[in-house]
């Protein structure tokens, strides 16, 4: 501060010198309390409101409530205050007792603090980058000059740390939306100077990208920089680029609208050599990011839709030039705040767009599901958190039956939620609160599951059996920035985990454990639990409120129930048997099999045979053989299997689904409706058809079916008219029901290719989910 006031005409003092004069200063704080505004304490307008972005709702009533202070004189009751003496050190440039304000200005290198007074602006310039900046800004405000497009201040330099530029926000208005008067503007800008060259020529670009191979500050994301190394890769330096003048920091904060002309300041950062349409790119993202806190999906329909009103680019040439901007922005800046010794939080805002942004330039290198793996490492980089069981490699080389674990505090836990539900490459997410963790499942936009746990406490059932935060405090980054729990304490997890779980420990874990625990530590299942209960947030008030938690989380997922419906030879038994090991892999779901129905009740001919006997019969015989054809007999069978699905529903549910457990039907119910004859029922369709809207409608069902030669080739049970003719009441009878029940699926599928099958059933699921 004393610097910044030298360079005005004065002299500070903490304590009282001989010809010096008592000041006061009130200011507010930025977030980490260093000092944002400052003015003199007897100032009767607000001025430190000429820095402040009022675009906003909450920038306007932030104004309101300032100038409400200010005109009942309650300053001192709501901003902090500093006694400080002064002395006259040569001719001042403002009178330090009157009405004035100063903006400290951004940290970093090029800091430059900004005064008001006496009707206009002062950029005070107290290192030699922030004096070669002033100097510049003079000589392109003199280049750029007024046109009917836009206006710029007068500036003049009052010696080598100050430039005066006057006030052109007088009658003016910050907008926060671009149109068609910014549009204008740019235009004008642009008009100043175009030109056409080869990637291959342009310093400008080259020159950054040299400079950003030597930037080594682990602040930075490792995929971020991952991404723009690969993107660099992949510029063909043979193309042609449209260069044109531009402003270089054109935001809503330093434009005011005038009469339908745009009045522009701080030209600084002006340039020649920067891509076609970067101040366009630059307003709506840098607003989007720092006020209105927009995802990047809602950014780039942004882009798109104001695309039409300045730019007007097709969708190649847009998508080319916004990939130019995000490159020369985000190089020039991440060498920028790699010599900035303090980060401020709109810092890691930029980063994480940044970084999401790339995306759309990578899928050729990346899939969705890998994209979003490095921007969940990135996002949480400069946070505590220990990855559990995560490889070594390439954080995205996840294969795709593999999930992320990441002990995390519980805050940080809720903001990566809020960033992975607007993620772009995220399709669909559900997020499962249980006491202890987040179960998180996401489906990405090329229909790949990722499972993550965010875990916040380590328990067995209601037993704590590790303490996480320790884990967080012992994890360390690998090369790739990952922070990885330690060896120990991962040894330690995967020991109690599958010995309190009744499980062997997996051979590719096994070294692991015997090289990083002692003998000591691998005791017995019992004494494991003898220990736990021993420690002291497993007694009393914590065992009765970990025991509650735990019945409650046995509740918190429901499952859902599939069915398989089809002649015999359709393939069914293959599918499910595939299907149900991609569910427990990918959905990380138990799985029961069922056939046919609940099975509360057993098979009629238990009753005469007894149940080996009746068993094998089963087994034996060929289907739809039964020769019962009394009206009667067929009803008392129905009704005998019907109450064994209206009661056995509700114990399948209870069991299973309602424990988050899949249910997969080998045979359902709809064969009473096709395929009668099979369970030696002869009863009217209408009627067996009308019994299954008494029943739970299952969430998936699924008709296999394939040509009867093709059938046949399988399994010669069935004629080659019975397969036709239940093929055709099987699909009936399934595009009925899919248009009578919106919340159910009933897709009929051709089983020829069994990985073909097995995609479109897993996408039905996944995508419906």
């Amino acid at each position: 501060m004393n610097n910044l006031f030298k360079n005005t005409g004065y002299k500070l003092y903490v304590k009282q010198q001989e010809g010096s004069k008592k000041i006061s200063f009130s200011y507010i704080p930025n977030p980490d309390g260093t000092v944002r505004w400052f003015w003199n304490s007897n100032s009767k307008k607000p001025l430190f409101l000429k820095f402040y972005n009022t675009t906003t709702g909450k920038g306007k009533l932030f104004a309101i409530i300032i100038h409400f202070i200010f005109l009942f004189r309650l300053q001192r009751l709501f901003f902090k205050k500093e006694i400080l003496y002064y002395t006259i050190d040569k001719e001042p440039l403002f009178d330090i007792t009157r009405d004035w304000s100063i903006f400290t200005g951004t940290i970093g290198p090029n800091n430059k603090a900004v005064l008001y007074a006496n009707g206009s602006f002062y950029k005070i310039a107290d290192t030699q980058n922030a004096q070669n900046l002033i100097h510049k800004e003079l000589n392109i405000i003199t280049y750029s000059g007024n046109n009917r497009l836009y206006i710029v201040p007068k500036a003049s330099l009052l010696n080598e740390h100050v430039l005066k530029l006057s006030d052109i926000s007088v009658g003016g208005k910050r907008e926060k939306n671009f149109n068609e008067v910014h549009a204008c503007a740019l235009q004008g800008i642009k008009e100043r100077y175009q030109t056409h060259i080869k990637i291959s020529e342009w310093k400008y670009f080259d020159m950054m990208a040299e400079n950003f191979k030597t930037i080594h500050d682990k602040r930075i994301p490792s995929n971020l920089i991952r991404k723009i190394d690969m993107i660099l890769k992949d510029i063909d330096r043979e193309e042609t680029i449209h260069l044109s003048f531009s402003h270089g920091d054109f935001t809503p904060w330093n434009c005011y609208t005038k009469n339908n002309t745009l009045a522009i300041y701080d030209w600084e950062l002006a340039s020649f050599e920067r891509p076609l349409g970067f101040d366009f790119f630059h307003y709506i993202i840098q607003n989007a990011i720092l006020v209105q806190h927009l995802s990047w999906t809602a950014i780039l329909e942004e882009i798109k839709k104001k695309n039409t009103i300045t730019l007007n680019l097709n969708e190649k040439d847009l998508k080319k030039y916004l990939k130019f901007y995000l490159l020369t922005d985000i190089l020039y800046y991440l060498k920028v705040y790699s010599e900035q010794e303090q980060w401020h939080v709109q810092i890691h805002w930029l980063l994480n767009t940044w970084s999401e942004a790339l995306n759309m330039y990578l899928t050729k290198n990346r899939t969705s599901r890998e994209l979003l793996v490095m921007d969940i490492f990135d996002y949480i980089h400069h946070y505590q958190y220990g990855a559990l069981k995560f490889h070594d490699n390439e954080p995205e080389n996840l294969t795709l039956n593999s999930d992320i674990d990441i002990i995390i505090q519980p805050k940080d836990a809720v903001k990566l939620i809020s960033y992975i539900k607007q993620n772009s490459v995220v399709n669909k997410i559900k997020v499962v609160k249980k006491s202890f963790m987040f179960l998180i499942r996401i489906i990405t936009k090329d229909h790949k599951i990722l499972n993550i746990d965010l875990i916040q406490s380590l328990k067995w059932k209601n037993l704590e059996f590790m303490n996480s935060s320790e884990m967080i405090s012992h994890a360390k980054p690998n090369k790739f920035g990952v922070k990885i729990c330690s060896l120990q304490d991962t040894a330690k997890y995967l020991y109690y985990f599958y010995t309190l779980n009744n499980s062997e420990i997996p051979d590719k874990y096994i070294p692991l454990v015997h090289e990083n625990l002692s003998e000591r530590t691998m005791v017995k299942r019992s004494e494991c639990i003898k220990r736990m209960k021993a420690q002291e947030p497993n007694k009393g008030l914590s065992l009765i409120k970990n025991t509650f938690h735990y019945l409650k989380d046995m509740f918190k997922e429901k499952g859902f129930v599939v069915t398989f419906s089809g002649v015999d030879g359709a393939g069914k038994s293959t599918i499910i048997s595939e299907v149900s090991e991609l569910i427990e892999k990918r959905y990380r779901r138990p799985v029961i099999v069922l056939r046919h129905r609940p099975s509360l009740l057993p098979i009629l001919s238990v009753y005469i045979k007894g149940s080996e006997k009746a068993k094998q019969d089963v087994l034996n015989s060929l289907p739809r053989q039964g020769q019962n054809r009394s009206s009667i007999a067929s009803l008392l069978r129905f009704s005998y299997y019907y109450i064994d699905y209206i009661f056995g529903q509700f114990i399948i549910y209870l069991k299973y689904v309602l424990r988050g457990k899949i249910v997969l039907y080998d045979r359902y119910y709809f064969d009473f409706i096709a395929d009668s004859r099979r369970s030696n029922i002869q009863l009217p369709q209408t009627l067996t058809e009308a019994g299954y809207h008494l029943l739970m409608k299952p969430k998936f069902n699924f008709f296999l079916y394939a040509s009867p030669e093709e059938i046949l080739s399988r399994k010669k049970e069935l004629s080659y008219h019975s397969i036709c003719n239940l093929t055709k009441e099987y699909s009936q009878l399934f595009s009925r029901l899919d248009k009578q029940n919106q919340k159910s699926k009933y897709l009929s599928i051709e089983n020829i290719n069994l990985s073909t099958t097995v995609s479109s059933i897993m996408n039905t699921i996944i995508t419906a989910r």
